[in-house]
């Protein structure tokens, strides 16, 4: 996940600020020998993954480091509800990292300056005690299921909603088991059809919120960052990567 266009700033001098294929760049990919070294891919593997997920890479700084937050962001969120939404088959994740000991293009997902990346509300969210998320889709339907890990049940109400339409697609209220994985119901799913499904609940175990990307990539970086912003406050990165109407959306 690229760190913020303020950051990079900090430790790249203005001329190699971009475009990035430039020795300073390399270097702070933990490189001390540019060209050498076994971490030079991290440079291209951040555009070819914003390629797979939106289709094309930025041709500037600002919308470049969003796109790559964003594909860290919900790499990081996948594996972690992955682990829970499988919960006993599987019991544990441990995700690398946190903070970045010195300023370098990295995984980390706070940067060495202390500015958070996408991917760490991403992961606050995924790793709430109580978390509504989907599995993966089979045979044309997603499950929705209640990830519990506290020792009490907890009494769910609940609505998923369609970014793209605005239709709410499921709606309820359940007990969630204590220490346990609990089905909450399905939908239908066509890979074809891009959208972002945003899941609400509250409880006596408190509200949350969470989201689903859905559909095949590659997906259109502002549509995606409209879909966003309709569940969270999008950072400030984020607004200066959009523009118009949909900076208006994006406002908190």
């Amino acid at each position: 996940g690229c760190p913020s266009p303020d950051s990079i700033r900090q430790f790249i001098e203005e001329p190699f600020v971009w475009p990035p294929e430039n020795d300073q760049w390399l270097l702070h990919a933990s490189t001390p020998y540019p060209g050498e070294g076994m971490y030079d891919y991290r440079i291209p593997l951040m555009k070819t993954q914003i390629e797979a997920l939106f289709g094309t890479s930025p041709d500037e700084l600002d919308a470049f480091a969003w796109q790559s937050q964003c594909v860290q962001a919900e790499a990081k969120k996948f594996f972690i509800e992955f682990f829970r939404t499988g919960k006993w088959r599987r019991t544990g994740i441990l995700w690398w990292n946190l903070r970045d000991g010195w300023p370098q293009f990295s995984d980390a997902v706070v940067d060495y300056y202390n500015r958070k990346k996408l991917a760490y509300d991403f992961i606050r969210c995924s790793q709430q005690p109580v978390l509504l998320a989907f599995r993966e889709p089979v045979e044309g339907r997603l499950e929705l299921v209640a990830c519990n890990d506290t020792r009490s049940t907890a009494e769910l109400s609940f609505t998923v909603t369609d970014a793209r339409t605005g239709s709410v697609v499921l709606s309820g209220s359940k007990s969630a088991d204590a220490d346990a994985v609990t089905s909450l119901g399905f939908i239908e799913h066509d890979e074809a059809m891009q959208t972002m499904y945003w899941m609400r609940w509250d409880g006596h175990c408190g509200s949350g919120s969470n989201h689903y990307l859905a559909g095949k990539p590659a997906f259109d970086a502002m549509q995606y960052t409209a879909w966003l912003a309709q569940g969270m406050s999008l950072p400030k990165l984020g607004q200066r990567q959009t523009d118009g109407d949909l900076n208006a959306q994006a406002r908190p």
